[in-house]
């Protein structure tokens, strides 16, 4: 037994380095305290949010009202890659519960209040079909499971996609015409910001604060 915890004991080289590694949503700046490095980083975040002309920050401010994001989200993905925003991903099992009718059709139910905030977006919506929520879907099926999703959600989402991991929604998002920086995650929780993550998304808006 004791050679076990011995083992144990035995920690990797680099363990101090991975234990200090920042989280995700860290933008690897330095600590806030006194030194020379956190005035100069101070200094240089205060020019860069310096507030800009009013006719750009009021044309920012609509675009992140019907994005249902803040400006400040907005900005922010602005200055670090340039990309203007238009469009949103959200996995299918946040959408909306699927199921089979009586008579084996498609019936799919908008989760909660759902539908309530698709309906005040105004950009363009795409849906991942991650597989996990869908039944075993025959080729027409899935054909048709477009058609079905957007009576469900009044005609809002512009395509879907088929799979479960961040290549499936750069292959969505590029058959579509739209480069995957200008489209943002609304999610739920640590897998979502992961699966926004592996694509390359900007931004991942949680569900609970979308248009609040």
């Amino acid at each position: 037994m004791g050679d076990r915890f011995d083992r144990l004991s035995v920690r990797h080289a680099n363990v101090e380095a991975l234990l200090r590694r920042p989280g995700i949503g860290h933008n690897n700046g330095p600590t806030f305290d006194m030194s020379w490095e956190a005035w100069v980083w101070r200094r240089a975040s205060a020019k860069v949010w310096k507030t800009p002309k009013p006719e750009v920050a009021m044309m920012r401010l609509k675009r992140a009202e019907r994005l249902g994001i803040t400006y400040k989200e907005l900005a922010s993905v602005i200055m670090d890659s340039g990309a203007h925003m238009s469009a949103a991903v959200m996995p299918l099992s946040l959408a909306a519960r699927v199921r089979r009718g009586p008579n084996r059709e498609i019936i799919i139910e908008p989760r909660n209040s759902v539908a309530d905030l698709v309906a005040k977006f105004r950009g363009r919506l795409f849906i991942l079909g991650d597989i996990d929520a869908v039944p075993a879907l025959s080729e027409t099926e899935r054909a048709d499971f477009l058609a079905t999703l957007n009576r469900a959600f009044d005609g809002k989402v512009e395509a879907i996609g088929w799979g479960h991991d961040g290549p499936a929604i750069r292959t969505m998002l590029k058959a579509n015409a739209l480069p995957h920086q200008e489209a943002f995650m609304v999610g739920a929780g640590m897998s979502h910001r992961v699966l926004a993550e592996t694509a390359g998304l900007p931004l991942t808006k949680d569900i609970e604060s979308w248009f609040a």
